[in-house]
């Protein structure tokens, strides 16, 4: 009868057990299914709480841009995804205040910036199918400058810095061209003003180049702009609408440039736009982004809008996470999908199927090494 209750005892455990496996066979492979698509179909609001830090761009040239950040404040985003970012390979040099530009062979170059010193840098690196490559070095140290790519992709330029070669943080003027064939930096001519913090952007006919704005030697941000045709630099008689630094710009698909962001250096942000006709070469004020953003970058997609990414709101100490969309019909700006990190300083580039941002700071002394895509 002992025996006979052993073997009961066994036959009830064994049923428990292959009754238990069976029920986690079936349902580890439900959780898992829930919780991955559960993370991409998950919405906004999403609380970034209690989260501070500091971060310090100083110029030696008088201008700071000093950040200290609490992020204390609901963002929302009107994507059905809680980011659009996916972390991508990482530089091989962090740094922010760079240039970024798309080669003809579908190689991103980035050049020059500040390293965690605050001290200007020449190094360039290529992003290929296999991540970030070091590159040939410019012919001087750049910060706060711009890079940008002729249409017919034989040549790209290189323009203004904060100190550069000097190392004093004073605006300079000077520019070189990068040469994609033979992987060489020369130099070229120099703007009419000494400027820093700043864009330049090419025109339609795909040799122009407008250059705006910017902070001058003598300390002053400057709302005159001017054009690099043919190898000279021309100045317009016409000014922007608000004197700006640390502002973004990019070209329209209708040939007009739409410039936004940026702020005083005092710090104050902007969250103000305007934009260039090149027929008449006037500036006019457009409407303004939802966000104040200093440091942003401004990427047109293949529908015709508008990506502002990115960006810090120094007026109230805040990264915004949320992007905006700008609608050239309409000239006004809506929300659209959220960064997974704050960031301002950085640089985006649009390739065939993805926009690529990468670098910048978050707010830390480090600068970044991180980029993230957004798959088109």
């Amino acid at each position: 009868m002992y025996k006979d209750f052993l073997k009961k005892i066994k036959r009830y455990l064994c049923i428990i057990i292959f009754t238990n496996i069976a029920i986690l066979a079936i349902t580890v492979p439900l959780l898992v299914y829930f919780i991955i698509h559960s993370k991409n179909d998950e919405v906004t609001p999403v609380n970034i709480s209690n989260t501070t830090t500091t971060a310090e761009n100083q110029l030696t040239n008088g201008f700071t841009t000093k950040i200290s950040t609490t992020n204390n404040n609901n963002q929302t985003s009107t994507s059905t995804q809680l980011v659009f970012w996916n972390i991508d390979k990482s530089l091989n040099t962090g740094r922010s205040n760079f240039g970024s530009v798309l080669l003809a062979n579908g190689q991103v170059l980035v050049a020059g910036g500040l390293l965690n010193s605050n001290t200007d840098y020449s190094g360039t690196e290529v992003y290929t199918s296999t991540g970030w490559q070091v590159a040939t070095s410019m012919t001087g140290p750049r910060g706060f400058h711009t890079v940008t790519a002729f249409a017919n992709n034989t040549k790209v330029l290189a323009a203004g810095s904060a100190g550069g070669s000097n190392a004093s943080g004073i605006s300079i003027s000077a520019a070189e061209l990068y040469i994609p064939s033979s992987n060489s930096f020369i130099n070229a001519t120099n703007m009419n003003i000494a400027r820093c913090c700043f864009t330049s952007t090419l025109l339609s006919d795909g040799s122009t180049v407008l250059v705006t704005g910017g902070i001058n030697a003598a300390n002053s941000l400057i709302t005159i702009a001017e054009l690099y045709i043919n190898g000279s630099w021309i100045p317009l008689s016409s000014s922007m609408t608000q004197v700006r630094a640390y502002h973004a710009a990019v070209l329209s698909n209708d040939g007009t440039v739409l410039i936004a962001g940026g702020g005083s250096g005092t710090p104050n942000a902007y969250s103000s736009a305007e934009i260039y006709n090149a027929t008449t070469q006037n500036f006019i004020a457009v409407g303004s982004m939802q966000y104040r953003r200093g440091g942003l970058t401004l990427t047109l997609l293949p529908s015709g809008k508008v990506l502002a990414i990115g960006g810090a709101d120094w007026t109230s100490d805040t990264y915004p996470l949320v992007c905006e969309l700008y609608d050239p019909v309409t000239r006004t700006w809506s929300n659209a999908l959220m960064l997974n990190y704050g960031r301002s300083f950085h640089q985006s580039v649009l390739t065939n199927t993805f926009v690529l941002t990468m670098g910048g700071t978050n707010g830390t002394s480090n600068r970044l090494t991180s980029s993230e895509k957004y798959n088109l």
